[in-house]
């Protein structure tokens, strides 16, 4: 009698079906593998990366005909274009959106009158002044076009931008043409960066929405607008009989030629834009290990131009680092598209505290480049990777120098040069009030009125 113990099986397969063999069409191969996920992952990105722009059609159907194309855009409301340019800068493009705001502030410096008053003031003749007028800037302009126009904060912003420039408006050192300028340079940028380098073009009611914002943030700055009327069909007024109103489109069309002869016509090289371009520059450095500041001072010119460059006398990157850029560019642009999702709700960079903190009763700006301006000092804001990064540079990180930079945050009314920290606050108050006002009668002929809020006025008019 055989009393020799079995041995285990080599495997739960051989144990199940000990003598049927495994079919080898049932044999996938990492090529076989590879094969068929890979397209349908193409895919997959290639329909979410399209998917917010494909939404507009049924979040917003009234400028949509039914084959899909743009109609009714001089109708676009207000809050539409809020919308519709929150989704563009926060969701779609915040990398490029961001950096185009920054680079639309720096090409202003190329206009004498601008740069000369600059200097004049001594907000870029050093180091620490010049990266916390840029901080300030992004500071009020997140604050106007983040938070919603039936919000007192954003108005509140706009009215201490208002107040800073009426000093200088009412001594006659700032020209309307240059305000103006400024405000294309912002209104036309970014449309400009993402249609070169990023995934997809704005599209035709994004740059609406684009124009809808940015005419209206000039409307409430004071900014006459009367010369682009030389430019392109003159805007209806209020109670005027004729054909229908201005679209945001075509605002931006006339602001693209407006800025186009304002360039030809103020644009020229003085000591005032190379010695502006000098301290913003070496600012946008500060950051990189000393090893990279040349290639990123390079790189930088790349982006300027050949005209900008004549004009701040900056000088001619090598054709390698133009090469070079050029190709880091377009192979982000082609990773965005086609391997990378896009960035989920969770994932979205608030670059301003929604609410105050209520340790110190100010707001927080979430992002920096250059120096750490109203940023909490948290642990990840001190060590993590963007931190790291700015030690190995030798740059100040959030936390560095004590209340140098103000971690405590911001008041907006406060917000500005050192010197005027505090002034001005019941002037504000009272051009707030004129804000609102203005604001609503906006928001009546717009969104409560036909808008997308399901006949919701968010500011409680009827």
């Amino acid at each position: 009698m055989n009393t020799t113990t079995p041995s285990p099986p080599d495997s739960l397969m051989s144990a199940i079906m000990p003598s049927l063999p495994l079919p080898t069409s049932l044999v996938w191969s990492w090529t076989t593998i590879l094969t068929v996920l890979t397209p349908s992952y193409l895919l997959l990105i290639r329909y979410l990366r399209f998917q917010r722009l494909h939404s507009y059609r049924t979040r917003f159907p009234h400028y949509f005909s039914p084959d899909g194309s743009p109609t009714n855009l001089d109708k676009m409301t207000l809050q539409d274009a809020h919308r519709i340019h929150m989704d563009l800068s926060q969701r779609e493009f915040p990398y490029l959106y961001r950096r185009s705001l920054f680079f639309a502030l720096f090409k202003t410096y190329s206009i004498p009158s601008i740069s000369s008053l600059l200097l004049a003031t001594g907000q870029l003749s050093a180091t620490k002044s010049a990266s916390k007028r840029a901080t300030d800037t992004e500071v009020l302009i997140g604050e106007i076009i983040i938070n919603p126009p039936w919000e007192k904060r954003g108005l509140e912003a706009l009215a201490r931008m208002n107040w800073l420039h009426g000093r200088w408006q009412k001594a006659g050192r700032i020209k309307n043409g240059d305000m103006l300028y400024t405000l294309s340079m912002f209104a036309l940028e970014p449309a400009r960066w993402i249609g070169r380098w990023e995934w997809r073009k704005v599209s035709v009611v994004e740059r609406c929405a684009l124009g809808v914002v940015w005419r209206e943030v000039g409307e409430l700055m004071g900014i006459g607008m009367e010369d682009l009327d030389r430019f392109g069909r003159r805007k209806k007024k209020e109670g005027e009989e004729g054909e229908e109103g201005e679209s945001g489109l075509e605002w931006m069309e006339k602001m693209k030629r407006w800025s186009d002869w304002y360039e030809d016509t103020e644009v020229r090289y003085t000591e005032s834009n190379e010695k502006v371009a000098k301290h913003t520059v070496d600012l946008l450095l500060l950051s990189q290990p000393s090893f990279l500041r040349g290639v990123g001072k390079g790189f930088i010119g790349v982006l300027m131009g050949k005209k900008l460059r004549e004009a701040m006398n900056f000088p001619e990157p090598p054709q390698w680092q133009e090469k070079t850029l050029t190709w880091i560019l377009l192979f982000r642009r082609w990773l965005l598209l086609h391997l990378s999702p896009p960035r989920p709700e969770w994932m979205v960079l608030h670059k301003i505290d929604k609410d105050v903190d209520p340790a110190t009763g100010k707001y927080h700006y979430n992002v920096y480049e250059l120096d750490p301006w109203y940023v909490k000092p948290t642990f990840w804001k001190r060590w993590g990777p963007s931190a790291l990064l700015s030690r190995l540079a030798g740059a100040p990180v959030p936390g560095d120098g004590d209340s140098r930079f103000q971690p405590e945050g911001y008041h907006i009314h406060e917000v500005g040069p050192e010197k005027l920290r505090g002034q001005g606050k019941e002037e504000i108050e009272e051009m707030v009030k004129d804000l609102e006002r203005r604001r609503l009668e906006v928001l009546a002929k717009g969104g409560c009125i036909g808008g997308t809020g399901g006949g919701r006025c968010p500011m409680g008019l009827a």
